[in-house]
């Protein structure tokens, strides 16, 4: 049976990418990745004030610098590569605002191995780049985007890149924090190499991953939780506000439910249905999934099995997010981001609101050149790996950052010219690869 290229029962045939998300690959990172270093708690902290010298170096990008996890790295379809890296939110809005940004760039085939979409399909072909990435394009740069991709909120403050490192996330810690501070004997966390830098502004976007992971895990218990998560994010600002004199300019955390990682049961029963002519209400038995459940890539690996009956039993915990877990979620996330706004407000920081953007990018999509870029799987908004942005969709992300500081502290810097984009995105709809 013939399907479009959003087929689910095609995107449960592409192994490889659930095999990546749940597992991992080269570097054993999945995704945005969970270092599990930031589930013990912080000390607590005061709330800070507003520093005179950060509210007078508002707009002052001379000395900048970026914080947070593979969003702010420009990760995507899986990787930190530099081909891709280029495209992150960063370097758009150092550009548009007329300031330099040094990227710690990873060579071909990226860490860990980017993913590559061969054909649309149906079913899409979708593989992993052979080969073993050398490490940084260049060990000497000093980086100012120091976003780790799997960082969560504590490890932005504590956690330093290992000489030996062991684990996916130990490795690309040093990709990022351990050059060219191990040639001088020093290893610094993501916090404390931003206060060397003595920079005028700091971008900061953390947080996603203490929440992500329950899309990982299938297990909403898998977040950080809310007064960890409090008392870490009060201690990073707090330590960030009192050791330099930059205006923050904080992101928070869109809604990890709507990004295609997660994809709706009601929409799998259908397909299925329709291809195997077995009615819903039978699929949804063997299954264990029913409307308003969504089910993940490792989910939708072990359906074929299900009904192949070479796995016995329903789609096990790990691939399900219950419609009664995704309220949970949901929830988390609208208490962790009110820790974000009630922070940056209590030190006189620009708000980015991430997630009101990804949510109207769900409800409505967006259009560029006469297209319509939604937030399925190959909608052009977010990359192969279903959660990390497209060149398209972190141009998006940018002109959110460049609105909030021309409305917030009265900038004028110009917004990413999106079509241009678009046009090279070889993730944007009119440019997939066809048959």
């Amino acid at each position: 049976m013939k399907m479009n290229h959003r087929s689910l029962i095609g995107f449960a045939e592409i192994a490889p990418l659930g095999r990546i998300v749940a597992a991992g690959l080269a570097l054993s990172l999945v995704l945005a990745g969970c270092s599990g270093s930031s589930n013990s708690g912080s000390s607590g902290s005061t709330t800070p004030a507003i520093n005179p010298a950060a509210a007078a170096n508002a707009g002052n990008f001379s000395r900048t610098v970026f914080l947070g996890d593979s969003l702010t790295a420009g990760y995507q379809s899986s990787s930190l590569l530099d081909t891709q890296q280029v495209h992150g939110y960063a370097p758009l809005v150092a550009t548009q605002a007329g300031f330099g940004i040094a990227l710690p760039l990873i060579a071909y085939p990226g860490a860990p191995n980017v993913l590559q979409l061969m054909s649309v399909g149906p079913p899409p072909v979708i593989v992993t780049a052979p080969g073993t990435t050398t490490g940084r394009d260049d060990f000497g740069l000093q980086p100012t985007d120091l976003a780790v991709p799997g960082a969560l909120v504590n490890d932005v403050a504590n956690t330093v890149p290992l000489l030996t490192p062991k684990t996916g996330q130990e490795q690309i810690n040093q990709l990022v924090l351990g050059y060219p501070g191990f040639g001088y004997g020093a290893a610094l966390s993501q916090a404390q190499q931003a206060i060397a830098a003595d920079p005028t502004t700091i971008f900061l976007w953390i947080g996603n991953n203490d929440a992500l992971v329950a899309d990982l895990t299938g297990m909403p218990s898998s977040m950080t939780s809310l007064t960890n998560f409090t008392s870490q994010y009060q201690a990073l600002i707090q330590l960030l506000t009192t050791k330099t004199n930059a205006h923050l300019v904080i992101a928070n955390i869109p809604d990890v439910t709507l990004v295609p990682y997660l994809q709706p049961a009601a929409l799998i029963l259908g397909e299925y249905s329709a291809a195997t002519s077995l009615p819903v209400a039978t699929l949804s038995a063997l299954l264990g999934i029913v409307p308003g459940d969504f089910v993940t890539p490792a989910g939708l690996a072990q359906i074929p099995l299900i009904l192949g009956g070479t796995q016995k039993g329903v789609i096990t915990d790990a691939g399900v997010l219950s419609a009664a877990e995704v309220v949970t979620v949901k929830a988390q996330v609208v208490a962790f981001n009110q820790v974000i706004a009630q922070q940056a407000s209590a030190v006189g920081a620009t708000l980015v609101d991430i997630n009101a953007l990804f949510s109207a990018i769900a409800s409505q999509g967006i259009t560029v050149g006469g297209v319509t870029g939604t937030a399925a799987f190959l909608g052009g908004i977010f990359s192969l790996d279903g959660i990390h942005p497209t060149n398209t969709g972190y141009a998006v992300v940018a002109n959110k950052f460049i609105d909030s500081m021309n409305a917030g502290i009265s900038t004028k810097i110009p917004d990413v010219s999106l079509a241009p984009i678009a046009a090279t995105d070889p993730l944007w709809p009119p440019n997939l690869v066809k048959n």
